[in-house]
């Protein structure tokens, strides 16, 4: 016999009662709440009769949890600290290796990564707990030390040990930038580093 019963926080109490009265006639009862602590607009439960050896009937109630991410995804933006640093040519095969095995080695997950010759972008999930200037601190530091090192036509001019621009975009959700953004963030930047 299946049947549905709504449980509330104000019969919790009557059904305490009633649990102690039937564990104490012979019979009992199993109740199983859900862990959720948000309201619940309808709460759907079943309720099994199971017979035994000694003719004790337990209830189960079932129910599904809602799935709780515990992740976020961020859509991220680098430019080069000077404008004629281009993104072109032999580093665009290095810098994605390079993103990735910095998320791997945090824990990061790299989704998608585009590299045009003025900017790198990049969509990345993260858990929780990982602030994004964080996260963008370590990447725009490990590489630029990557880039400096096996590019140093970079360095002859660029004497900060910095590779990129003061200053990143991070957008929450997994689409990357259009260009209209990121035509806006590159004006933006340039204009607080004195060249435009």
């Amino acid at each position: 016999m299946i049947s549905f019963e709504y449980v509330t926080l104000e019969t919790e109490q009557l059904q305490f009662e009633q649990k102690g009265s039937q564990i104490e006639q012979g019979e009992l009862q199993t109740i199983l709440r859900p862990s959720v602590t948000a309201p619940v607009a309808e709460i759907k439960l079943e309720e099994q009769n199971l017979s035994t050896d000694r003719g004790v009937s337990e209830i189960v109630e079932l129910e599904s949890e809602p799935q709780i991410s515990y992740e976020l995804s961020y859509s991220c933006l680098l430019i080069p600290r000077f404008p004629d640093h281009y993104l072109a040519g032999d580093i665009t095969e290095d810098l994605p290796n390079w993103v990735r095995q910095i998320c791997i080695s945090y824990s990061w997950r790299l989704d998608d990564i585009m590299i045009r010759p003025g900017h790198l972008q990049w969509v990345m999930t993260v858990p929780l707990t990982v602030n994004p200037a964080q996260f963008m601190r370590i990447i725009r530091q490990l590489s630029s030390q990557k880039i400096f090192e096996y590019y140093p036509r970079y360095s002859r001019k660029n004497l900060s040990g910095q590779f990129w621009s003061p200053g990143f975009l991070v957008v929450p959700g997994k689409q990357l930038q259009s260009m209209e953004v990121i035509s806006n963030f590159i004006l933006q930047t340039r204009k607080q580093q004195g060249i435009y």
